[in-house]
C-alpha cells in the first residue's frame, strides 16, 4: 500500500487485467509519451472451462453516458495493462476518487465523470506520471494515452500474486519477483540457477525427473505418487507441483514470482510453506521476431526463440516459443556413455482470442521433452579402476546384470493444456476461470551403488495425470474493500514403478560388512554362493535377479475460497482469507516378485525376493478429509514509499496414505503456523527497491522420507512422521539502478531451521537438533548490470554476479560426510547489442569451483553413499536478433 497510489481500481487478474467495456479506441487526441524498450504489455490471465464459453457469446454492455474511455499504450503501439487512470479534481468542485485499472487490452473507462473540465491522471510502475486536463461533454470520444518510461527504474516491481496487478511492497507477504529479461541478461534457464537469486529459495536439480525446492527450510522433493509437496509451483494459473513434472525450462517469460510463507488461500493446496509462480508471455497484437543460437564447451548446443503475429487485426494474436539446450555429459564413465549432461527440447503455442471489449480467451500448450545422459551417484566409498572418490572425476557405473542395453539415461515428456477466460462482468466485478489438463510421462536408469559392481541398478519411472478446473470471481472498487473468492476441482492419478536389478553375487558382498563391494584394483567382489543354515551346503547365486515395487495415488479434491483486504484507513490495510478442502485420496502398494525365487531373501526378510517384500497383489486403502487453512495480514505505510506488514498464516501438507506389505498407515496432515513481519520500500523516483523480513514457523507431524535396511534386515523405502520442528529466519533483498548505465542487486538469508528437542507429547525426538536438509544457514546472492553506449548504434555490457551458499547437510541425520561447506560460485556475461543484434560471451562457474549438489541417496542405506558433483566451468558464445 502506498497512499499516493491508493486508486486500485479494476482488478488485472495475472497482469492480463479484466477486460473493459469502451468501444474500439479512436482517436480525438493523442496524449504522447515516449516509454523505453524495457517497457511492454507483459499480460497474464486466469481462465476457463465451459461456464465462459456461454458468457462469451453474452458480451456485457456498457454504460454510454458521462464516461470516460479510452487505451493506455506504449510507443510501439502495445497495450499497457494495469495502469491507473484516474479524475483528480474538476472544475464544479467534483472531487471523488473516479479511476479504473487498465486491462489486459490496455482499456479503461471511468463512469460517473461530470461534464467539464478535468484532471486526467494516468500512471504505472516505471513510467512517468502524466496529468492532462481534459473536457468531458456528451460527445467525448475515447482517448490514446502512451505512457514514458522512467530514464532510471528498475523492473519487476509489479506481481499478480494476489489476483489483481500490485506493486511488490503492496504484499504483505515476502515476495521476490524477476522480470524474463533480467533472468535473460543474467542467463538464467533453469530452477536452480533461479533460485539462487531469491533469498529463502533453494532448488536442487540431480535431474529434470528429480527436483527438490526448498522454501525456508521446508523441502518438496518426493516421488512418492502418494505423497503430497508442501511448495506449489503454478504456471500459467496452474498447479505443476508434483515433483516429477514440476520441472520446465524458463525461457519467453514474462516473469517469475517467488512467494514465501504458507500460501494456501493464493495458491492452493500445495503451497504448505510457499509458491513459485511462472508467468509465461502470451500473444500480443504486434509483429515480433526473436532468435538465438550459441554454442559452447562440453559441445553445448543451444537456440531458443518466438514468433508472435495479429491473426485477425485487434482480435486473434499467435506466439510460439521453443527451445533446444544440448551439452555432452562433464563426468566421464569407464563403463558407459559420459554422465551429469542435458538435452532439452520445449515448445509452447499460444493463442489470444478478444471476442468482445469485454472477454479476453487464452490457450496455452506447452511441450518439453529432456533426454540427457544419467545422472552420476557417484561412491564416496569405493574408488572407480585407477580413479578416485573425488565426484568430479571420472565414474565406472556396474553393467546392468539383466538388461543388454545397461546405458544409464532419462526419458522424460511434460506437456499441458490450458484454456483461459477473463470476463468483465461490471466495472467492479470480474469472472475468470481456468481449465487445464496435463501428463508426464518419466524413465530414469541410475546405478545406486555408484560402483563398478552390478549391485543396485535401479530404474524409477513414473506417470501422472491431472486435471483442474477453478472458477474465481474479483471484485474492486474505489472504495474500501478488494477481493476475491471462488470454487477449484482437482485430480489427479500417478503412479512411481521401480525396478530393482542385481547380480546377486555382488549384492551378497554389498550386505556382508566383511567383505568389500570393490576391490583395491576398482574390481567388484563377487560371492559365488552362501551356505544353506540348514543344511550346510552351498547355494549358488544368480548372476541376473530383478524385482519390482509400484506406488500408487489418486485424489479428487474440491476447494472453496475467500480472501479479501479492507482500507481501514489511508495508511492502514487488513487481509483476511480462507480456503476450505475436501479430500478423496487412495494410496496403493505392489511388489512384482522376482521370475525366480532370490537366494538372499532369507537374509533380507523379503524372500521369494531378496529387497520387496512380497505383497500377494495390489493392497489399497482410501480415506476422505476435510481441512482449512487461512491467512490473517495487516498492512500500514509507514509513508508514501515505505509499507511495513505483518502476517499470521497456517499452512498444511495433506495426509499420506501409506501402504506396504504390513498393512495400511494414515499419516497426520503436516501443519505450519507461520509468523512474519517485514518492511518493503521503492524510492528514489522506483530507482531503489528494498525489503527486509523476518518470520517464525512451528510445525507439527513434519513428515520425512526414509530409504533404508530396518532393524530385521528389512529395505523400507516410506515416507515418516518426524514429529515437531521448527525455524526462525531473516530475508533482506535490495535492488538499485545506480546511474542511466548501472544497476545492481543484492539478497542476503538466514535461516536456523531445526528439529525440535521433543515432539507433541513431551517425549524426546530422534532427529532433536538437526538441521533440515538442503538448507543453508547463510546464502547470500548479488551482481551488477552495466550497460555503455558506445555509439547510438553499439551499445556494451557486462553483468557479473556471485552466489554463496553455508554449509549444507544432504540428511535429516546430518552426517558430516554427507554434507557440503560453504562455498561461493562467480559467473560473468558480456557483450555488444549492435543494431538490434546482440553477441554474447559467458563464463559460468569461472573459477571453475568444485561442489556437490546431493549425498547419500539410496546407496547410504547399504552404507555406500553416492555423491553428485555440481556444474563445472562452463563458458560460451550467443547470438540472438530482435525483430
Amino acid at each position: 500500500m502506498r497512499q499516493a497510489r491508493r486508486v486500485l481500481l479494476r482488478p488485472v487478474i495475472d497482469s492480463s487485467s479484466v477486460p473493459c467495456f469502451c468501444p474500439a479506441p479512436q482517436m480525438s487526441f493523442l496524449v504522447r509519451l515516449r516509454a523505453s524498450s524495457s517497457a511492454r504489455w507483459r499480460p497474464c490471465c486466469l481462465a476457463l472451462a465451459l461456464v465462459p464459453l456461454l458468457i462469451v457469446s453474452s458480451p456485457v454492455q456498457a454504460q454510454e453516458t458521462r464516461a470516460v474511455t479510452g487505451q493506455v499504450l506504449t510507443p510501439d503501439g502495445n497495450s499497457l495493462p494495469g495502469a491507473t487512470v484516474r479524475i483528480e479534481r474538476s472544475e464544479n468542485g467534483n472531487e471523488g476518487p473516479l479511476g479504473d485499472q487498465t486491462n489486459a487490452n490496455g482499456n479503461f473507462r471511468i463512469e460517473g465523470v461530470p461534464t467539464g473540465k478535468h484532471d486526467l491522471v494516468a500512471s504505472f510502475v516505471g513510467y512517468q506520471t502524466l496529468r492532462r486536463e481534459i473536457t468531458v461533454g456528451p460527445d467525448t470520444s475515447p482517448l490514446t494515452i502512451q505512457l514514458e518510461a522512467q530514464t532510471l527504474a528498475l523492473e519487476g516491481l509489479t506481481v499478480t500474486s494476489q489476483k489483481r496487478v500490485q506493486e511488490v511492497q503492496e504484499i504483505p507477504a515476502a515476495v521476490s519477483s524477476y522480470e524474463g529479461d533480467f533472468l535473460d541478461d543474467i542467463g538464467v534457464q533453469q530452477f536452480d540457477r533461479f533460485s539462487d537469486f531469491v533469498p529463502g529459495l533453494q532448488v536442487q536439480i540431480q535431474s529434470p525427473n528429480n527436483p527438490g525446492f526448498v522454501v525456508r527450510g521446508i523441502t518438496s522433493d518426493d516421488g512418492d505418487a502418494r505423497v503430497q509437496p508442501r511448495v506449489s509451483v503454478y504456471q500459467n494459473g496452474v498447479s505443476i507441483s508434483k515433483s516429477r513434472g514440476s520441472v520446465v525450462e524458463l525461457y519467453d517469460l514474462e516473469r517469475v514470482e517467488v512467494l514465501k510463507g504458507p500460501q494456501g488461500t493464493l495458491f492452493g493446496r500445495a503451497a504448505q510453506i510457499g509458491a513459485v509462480n511462472i508467468i509465461q508471455h502470451r500473444a500480443e497484437n504486434t509483429q515480433s521476431l526473436r532468435i538465438e543460437g550459441g554454442i559452447g564447451n562440453e559441445n553445448e548446443r543451444y537456440f531458443t526463440g518466438h514468433v508472435n503475429a495479429p491473426i485477425v487485426e485487434n482480435q486473434l494474436f499467435l506466439r510460439v516459443a521453443s527451445l533446444y539446450n544440448r551439452r555432452d555429459g562433464v563426468v566421464s564413465n569407464k563403463t558407459g556413455d559420459a554422465l551429469n549432461g542435458k538435452e532439452t527440447f520445449a515448445s509452447r503455442g499460444s493463442l489470444r482470442w478478444l471476442p468482445t471489449d469485454g472477454t479476453v480467451v487464452d490457450v496455452i500448450a506447452n511441450y518439453q521433452r529432456d533426454t540427457p545422459p544419467g545422472t552420476s551417484f557417484k561412491s564416496g566409498s569405493f574408488a572407480p579402476p585407477a580413479g578416485t572418490t573425488d565426484p568430479a572425476t571420472a565414474a565406472a557405473m556396474g553393467p546392468d546384470p539383466v538388461l543388454e542395453d545397461d546405458d544409464l539415461f532419462l526419458d522424460r515428456t511434460v506437456w499441458d493444456v490450458t484454456l483461459l477466460v477473463d470476463q468483465a462482468l461490471s466495472s467492479n466485478v470480474t469472472l475468470n476461470s481456468t481449465t487445464a489438463y496435463r501428463e508426464f510421462d518419466s524413465l530414469e536408469r541410475f546405478d545406486a551403488d555408484g560402483t563398478a559392481a552390478p549391485a543396485l541398478q535401479f530404474d524409477e519411472d513414473a506417470e501422472g495425470k491431472q486435471f483442474s478446473q477453478e472458477v474465481r470471481v474479483t471484485y474492486e472498487s474505489t472504495g474500501q474493500f478488494s477481493g476475491f473468492g471462488g470454487a477449484n476441482f482437482f485430480w489427479e492419478d500417478g503412479s512411481q514403478r521401480v525396478p530393482f536389478r542385481t547380480d546377486e553375487r555382488s549384492f551378497a558382498a554389498l550386505l556382508n560388512p566383511d567383505v568389500p563391494l570393490v576391490q583395491d584394483n576398482g574390481q567388484p567382489t563377487l560371492i559365488p554362493s552362501i551356505p544353506n543354515p540348514e543344511t550346510g551346503d552351498q547355494i549358488p547365486l544368480k548372476e541376473a535377479h530383478q524385482e519390482a515395487y509400484t506406488n500408487y495415488g489418486s485424489t479428487t479434491a474440491a476447494e472453496v475460497f475467500l480472501d479479501g483486504t479492507v482500507d481501514v484507513t489511508e495508511a492502514l490495510s487488513v487481509t483476511a482469507g480462507l480456503r476450505g478442502t475436501f479430500e478423496n485420496m487412495t494410496g496403493e502398494y505392489e511388489v512384482t516378485n522376482s521370475e525366480t525365487p532370490g537366494r538372499l531373501g532369507g537374509l533380507t526378510g523379503a524372500s521369494p525376493n531378496n529387497l520387496f517384500a512380497p505383497t500377494g497383489g495390489r493392497l489399497s486403502e482410501s480415506d476422505t478429509f476435510w481441512s482449512a487453512v487461512g491467512r490473517l495480514a495487516a498492512d500500514y505505510a509507514i509513508t508514501e514509499d515505505i509499507n511495513s506488514y505483518a502476517t499470521l498464516s497456517r499452512g498444511r501438507r495433506p495426509n499420506v496414505i501409506e501402504v506396504d506389505e504390513d498393512g495400511a498407515n494414515i499419516l497426520d496432515a503436516e501443519t505450519v503456523w507461520s509468523y512474519e513481519a517485514g518492511i518493503k520500500g521503492i524510492s528514489l523516483n522506483d530507482r531503489l527497491e528494498y525489503s527486509l523480513s523476518g518470520f517464525a514457523y512451528d510445525y507439527s507431524n513434519f513428515q520425512t522420507s526414509v530409504t533404508e535396511l530396518n532393524d530385521e534386515g528389512e529395505f523400507v523405502s516410506r515416507p515418516r512422521d518426524s514429529g515437531k520442528a521448527s525455524a526462525l529466519g531473516l530475508e533482506t533483498s535490495v535492488r538499485a539502478a545506480l546511474t542511466e548505465d548501472v544497476t545492481a542487486f543484492s539478497n542476503y538469508a538466514f535461516i536456523d531451521a531445526t528439529f525440535d528437542d521433543t515432539d507433541e507429547d513431551g517425549d524426546p525426538q530422534e532427529l532433536a537438533g538437526n538441521q533440515f536438509r538442503l538448507t543453508p544457514r547463510h546464502s547470500v546472492s548479488g551482481g551488477v548490470n552495466v550497460d555503455y553506449s558506445i555509439t547510438p548504434q553499439v551499445n556494451a555490457f557486462l553483468r557479473p554476479s556471485v552466489r554463496y551458499k553455508s554449509k549444507v547437510y544432504f540428511e535429516e541425520e546430518n552426517s558430516e560426510n554427507i554434507s557440503q561447506d560453504g562455498y561461493a560460485v562467480v559467473d560473468v556475461r558480456g557483450g555488444l547489442n549492435v543494431r538490434g543484434i546482440r553477441i554474447e560471451g559467458y563464463v559460468e562457474n569461472v573459477l571453475d569451483k568444485e561442489f556437490i549438489i546431493d549425498g547419500g541417496n539410496t546407496g547410504a542405506a547399504f552404507g555406500t553413499p553416492t555423491f553428485i558433483a555440481g556444474d563445472p566451468r562452463f563458458f560460451g558464445v550467443r547470438v540472438s536478433a530482435t525483430f
